[in-house]
């Protein structure tokens, strides 16, 4: 009797080891298959789950004009830019003077909300020019009212575009090497996630 439970226990330990190693192939399999898998979104500057990355990078920036996906259900496009934009914040409001040796710049945008919710940019979307130094300059430096602003707080319904300016403060010497760097407000990857865009 004894080695009858013997041997049915043993059977009850090879049938488990033999299903966790199936478990564990089929897993395995399942992951290297996903990870071989083609990117159906590739080419479009969106990773399979819909947020940004893609092929953009600092040597390679989406073109002026173009639209990406820089958020789950946000794009993003870059209308233009002005690099000396002094005058033009001058003409808003005559306090609207840069800190001593920086320039204003604005970035015309336009964000899409293709996401099924209403939501607000600044939630979603964290938007930032990123010079030649690796070191990224947020739109807080730029807290003064700006011509045309781009209202990051207005909530946007699904499918609602909003256009406007993005202001920054910048060194002058940092202003023609730039790019205009998009990646979610939260994020686990900022590498994957950072899209970048030509100013230029």
């Amino acid at each position: 009797m004894v080695s009858t439970r013997l041997r049915n226990g043993l059977a009850v330990v090879a049938i488990g080891v033999g299903l966790f190693a199936t478990l564990g192939e089929s897993s395995t399999s399942d992951h290297n298959a996903t990870n071989n898998a083609p990117n159906a979104n590739a080419g479009t500057g969106a990773s399979s789950d819909g947020e940004g990355g893609g092929e953009s990078s600092a040597s390679t920036p989406v073109p002026i004009g173009t639209a990406k996906t820089v958020a789950k259900g946000w794009d993003l496009k870059v209308n233009s830019a002005n690099l000396d934009a002094d005058a033009a914040l001058a003409a808003v409001n005559q306090f609207n003077t840069p800190q001593p040796g920086t320039k204003f710049v604005l970035i015309n945008v336009s964000l899409t909300n293709n996401s099924d919710k209403p939501a607000s940019p600044l939630t979603n979307v964290k938007m930032s020019m990123l010079p030649s130094s690796g070191v990224a300059v947020d739109s807080t430096s730029c807290m003064v009212s700006a011509p045309d602003m781009l209202d990051p707080m207005a909530q946007m319904q699904p499918g609602a575009t909003a256009t406007g300016n993005v202001c920054f403060q910048m060194k002058p010497e940092d202003i023609a090497t730039s790019l205009f760097l998009a990646e979610p407000q939260f994020t686990m990857d900022k590498v994957e996630d950072q899209v970048f865009f030509a100013i230029t």
